[in-house]
């Protein structure tokens, strides 16, 4: 009876953990929940991507090398975990320059972003992918997302659903520390 217990704990504690790890996918490592910053030697490298701004003319594209560490948060209007998070994302992006900050909205109206992101204050470059090419190339399974890139364009933390101020400044310190 112990050992069909022990067997039972096990398999149930795999489950949880192949969760876990499919949820943070990408490459992203998590303790308890919370992601940590992959060493600089195992990331892998990012899928860059290109969508169209929201606001303007051109692409926005993220998963390439940059001069800073480049924070991409994966957000909808119509999603009301991001629309929680998304002010301390703005916050972040005025007090970190030396992190660039990115949004991409994923499967949302063009119009209805614009809205929701002009409504927030937001003043960081927005991306809108309407194909879900971003989330599809992270493999992002909700919302909101967000990823942490190190100057490289490697990925080096994924965060699956609402982030702090707080985490974002942690994450993206180490990141940039380990770039």
């Amino acid at each position: 009876m112990r050992a069909r217990a022990a067997i039972s704990a096990l398999a149930g504690t795999a489950v949880i953990v192949a969760s876990a790890a499919t949820i943070a996918g990408c490459g992203a490592s998590t303790i308890g929940g919370v992601p940590e910053v992959v060493p600089q030697a195992d990331r892998p490298a990012a899928i860059p991507v290109s969508v169209p701004r929201l606001s303007g003319a051109g692409d926005l594209s993220v998963g390439r090398p940059s001069a800073r560490p480049t924070v991409v948060n994966l957000w909808a209007s119509w999603c009301g975990p991001c629309k929680e998070e998304m002010p301390a994302v703005q916050r972040f992006a005025r007090s970190t320059p030396g992190v660039r900050v990115v949004g991409v909205a994923i499967d949302d109206a063009p119009d209805a972003a614009r809205q929701f992101a002009r409504e927030v204050g937001v003043t960081f470059p927005l991306g809108v992918d309407q194909d879900d090419r971003v989330g599809d190339a992270y493999g992002v399974t909700g919302l909101p997302t967000t990823l942490f890139l190190d100057r490289q364009g490697r990925l080096a933390a994924t965060w699956a659903g609402p982030v702090t101020e707080a985490e974002l400044t942690r994450i993206s310190s180490a990141v940039a520390g380990a770039s």
